[in-house]
């Protein structure tokens, strides 16, 4: 039995499973998901990144 841990690296997101694989059958161990804010500002109607001020 082997253990697989998927990742799914979004710009505003990560998500994540943890599944057990024995030959053909696998199971679903665990699965999260972490949402951050957007890392841009709104002022006067126009967006920038927070990159852009260093």
């Amino acid at each position: 039995m082997s253990r697989i841990l998927g990742l799914d690296l979004g710009t505003n997101s990560i998500g994540w499973a943890v599944v057990d694989k024995d030959g053909t059958n696998c199971s679903l161990v665990d699965k999260g998901v972490r949402i951050f804010s957007e890392g841009v500002k709104s002022e006067k109607g126009v967006e920038s990144s927070r990159a852009a001020e260093r």
